[in-house]
């Protein structure tokens, strides 16, 4: 009988421990997928603002006004890194200068945006591109519709960068260039359209 009893014991301890590999890995959780990203590197901006115009040129003997209108902007881009996003931008702008003609002006420039500081939402930008303007501030002998050299700087702050809908604030001078003209009274050298705006933006990514 006694050696019936050890036999069962023993094969009981031997059951137990074949199972025990079996339970722990039962036990052991496998571990949860990482959550997919809530955001894309992929992101669009648009918004509008205040834009302030006023031409001007090198010798120019009569300053300019400053005309005041409403601007629509558009932006978009891929975030090359947490700091740093590299894009495209489309400004579209219409002022009525002294003379009664509507000048619209188009900016189509790249765009680099900057962080300096990883848990704010400063950044800097900046870029050049293209420029059609169309009735200038100035009566020229010119085409009604000029192209220029664009480029612009400009600082701003973001909320909500890192989630699928946010938003911007942006301070901006766009400058576009259209070179030297010719009308009635002689040439008119190095003529330049300056652009202040202050605007805000929905971004989404």
């Amino acid at each position: 009988m006694g050696d019936l009893v050890t036999s069962l014991v023993r094969a009981c301890a031997a059951a137990l421990l074949l199972a025990m590999p079996a339970i722990a890995a039962a036990q052991t959780q496998t571990p949860a997928p990482p959550p997919p990203p809530t955001t894309s590197n992929l992101w669009i901006a648009v918004g509008g603002g205040s834009t302030t115009v006023r031409g001007h040129c090198q010798f120019c003997e009569e300053d300019r006004d400053y005309l005041h209108a409403g601007s629509v902007l558009g932006d978009f881009g891929y975030r090359a890194s947490p700091r740093a996003d590299v894009g495209a931008e489309v400004l579209w702008t219409t002022a009525t200068n002294a003379a009664g003609d509507r000048v619209k002006t188009t900016f189509i420039v790249a765009v680099a945006q900057f962080r300096p500081w990883a848990s704010a939402g400063f950044f800097v930008r900046g870029g050049a591109g293209m420029a059609l303007v169309r009735n200038w501030l100035i009566d020229l002998s010119s085409p009604t519709v000029q192209k220029a050299l664009a480029v612009h700087i400009g600082a701003g702050w973001a909320w909500r960068r890192d989630s699928r809908i946010g938003a911007e604030f942006l301070a901006m001078q766009h400058a576009a260039a259209l070179g030297d003209f010719a009308n009635s009274d002689g040439p008119v050298e190095n003529v330049l359209g300056n652009y202040w705006t202050i605007g805000a933006a929905l971004v989404i990514r």
